[in-house]
């Protein structure tokens, strides 16, 4: 098992808060040694130098959608960038009431709140929102299978589940949406970096995802991907210059649509978010998703080897999970969180829900740590 480990060089290219073990990648990944120096080479430079950089800041955003592309096997013209991931499904959503009639999203009840947010949001425009039922197991396509209808236009699965860890094939209900006509977007803001994120393979009409976790790449550089098939398809309300096909054409009355992702764009767009976020997807790349994946499946095991017999009064996850160990602790969740405080443990809870995550910089100290506190 330990020949799948990574080695413990590899926390070097990163800032580790001193003096902790950080076991909270699921919320805020560590950030790049490398980060600081690319911001000030490709932005703060720039501006310094020239004033007006938009020829550099540009470039700079072409090489994030080049870096995320290559990371996640998709062509970059059908990445679009996103301040968050609910701008990006906000925006998604805009284009969906021309393009059908239907009028019903559907979410499981664990779904990430902001993606109930935007859905609910829509309620004036005709929208409903429809949950799979609170005991569904989002694991089971037949549970999304069984809630399909021919009025849902969208369901949107979370790649990960960021309250159980849930690790759903987002392949299969593509296809269970596909086969009752409705679309499929895929929630991958805690998967990617740590599971492989495969759109194409998917078959999914579109993904919403984030730098600021797994990817090590901070907030604001978040992104939706499009499938080619919707390329110019569809048409969002929700635009700005940069949807533009020429945005410097500046011309008020004759608006036309960026020919790629960029039509999801909207206004004046973010820069530094996305050279922070080059940083983070240059090192998970340059470390490989898979070899990331294989190391936390095996810091879990350690883990739960030494703890789960010894705490039988704890819930821990069944079936296939993704980066995030997460485990109810129940009525012991008062003690376990002031010892995670004692021993300088970084993890968080939802609920009772204690959540511990394993990211490439982590190691076996990190884990006997935590079980030598938690035992």
């Amino acid at each position: 098992m330990t020949g799948t480990l990574l080695s413990e060089a590899v926390a070097d290219r990163f800032h580790l808060p001193p003096g902790a073990v950080y076991l909270k990648s699921h919320s805020v990944g560590c950030q790049p040694r490398a980060a600081e120096e690319l911001l000030r080479d490709r932005m703060l430079a720039p501006w310094r130098d020239t004033g007006e950089a938009w020829p550099d800041w540009l470039a700079a955003i072409d090489a994030w959608r080049a870096a995320l592309a290559g990371l996640i096997g998709v062509e970059a013209r059908d990445l679009c960038p996103a301040t968050n991931v609910s701008a990006g499904l906000s925006r998604y959503l805009s284009a969906l009431g021309a393009a059908t009639g239907r009028r019903t999203i559907l979410l499981a009840p664990s779904a990430f709140p902001t993606i109930g947010y935007v859905a609910g949001g829509l309620a004036a425009a005709g929208w409903t929102v429809r949950y799979l039922p609170d005991d569904a197991d989002v694991r089971d396509v037949a549970n999304w299978t069984a809630a399909l209808d021919d009025d849902v236009a969208l369901a949107v699965p979370m790649h990960v589940s960021s309250n159980s860890g849930a690790l759903t094939d987002i392949a299969a209900v593509a296809a269970a949406a596909h086969a009752a006509g409705a679309r499929c977007i895929a929630d991958c803001a805690q998967s990617v970096g740590v599971v492989p994120v495969t759109p194409a393979a998917w078959g999914v009409d579109a993904v919403l995802g984030t730098s600021v976790k797994w990817l090590c790449g901070g907030p604001g550089g978040a992104w939706l991907w499009v499938a080619p098939h919707d390329r110019t398809a569809l048409c969002p309300s929700e635009r700005g210059w940069w949807s533009h096909a020429d945005p410097f054409e500046m011309a008020i009355g004759d608006f036309r649509y960026a020919p790629d992702a960029r039509r999801w764009w909207g206004g004046t767009p973010d820069v530094a978010p996305f050279i922070l976020s080059t940083a983070g997807i240059a090192e998970i790349a340059a470390i490989g998703v898979d070899r990331i994946a294989a190391h936390n499946r095996t810091l879990q095991a350690m883990l739960r080897d030494a703890l789960e017999a010894a705490t039988p009064q704890w819930r821990w996850p069944e079936g296939a999970i993704g980066g995030t160990l997460c485990i109810d602790t129940g009525a012991d969740q008062p003690r376990v969180a002031a010892l995670l405080d004692r021993h300088g443990l970084r993890a968080d809870f939802r609920g009772t829900v204690l959540r511990l995550s394993f990211h490439a910089y982590n190691s076996v100290a990190d884990v006997e740590t935590a079980a030598a506190a938690l035992a």
